[in-house]
């Protein structure tokens, strides 16, 4: 499943661009999302983009500028799905770290591309 590595490296070129219709491509609907302890059912396409919109627009005002794989732990559920555990650092527009955490996707192979149909931050 090496090809999980480009896959999560170019979701956070097109994260951190801001490019919310490339990264919403990336995801299935619906999709759940946890975070900060709470759990968000996004029931459709339109929930989903708005959804990666509102996080990606955080991150701008937080100073990010640049995402990166600090690690990469992927696990084969058979043939067509996987979990898998990124190790993520954050920073500004000087490299300053300002986010170092991990997020936990389960993932699911559509016509040969990966989609992601739910993520798990560690908090």
């Amino acid at each position: 499943m090496n090809d999980l590595d480009p896959f999560f490296a170019h979701c956070a070129e097109r994260y951190m661009a801001s490019d919310v219709d490339a990264v919403s491509a990336m995801y299935e609907a619906p999709m759940l999302a946890l975070r900060e302890g709470r759990a968000i059912h996004l029931a459709d396409r339109t929930e989903v983009r708005e959804h990666l919109s509102e996080v990606m627009a955080a991150y701008a005002r937080s100073g990010a500028a640049r995402a990166d794989v600090a690690g990469l732990d992927v696990r084969p559920l058979g043939k067509s799905s996987a979990s898998a555990t990124v190790h993520w650092h954050v920073t500004d527009a000087g490299g300053g770290l300002l986010k170092d955490f991990e997020t936990t996707y389960h993932l699911l192979r559509v016509g040969g591309e990966w989609r992601i149909l739910s993520y798990t931050n560690h908090d």
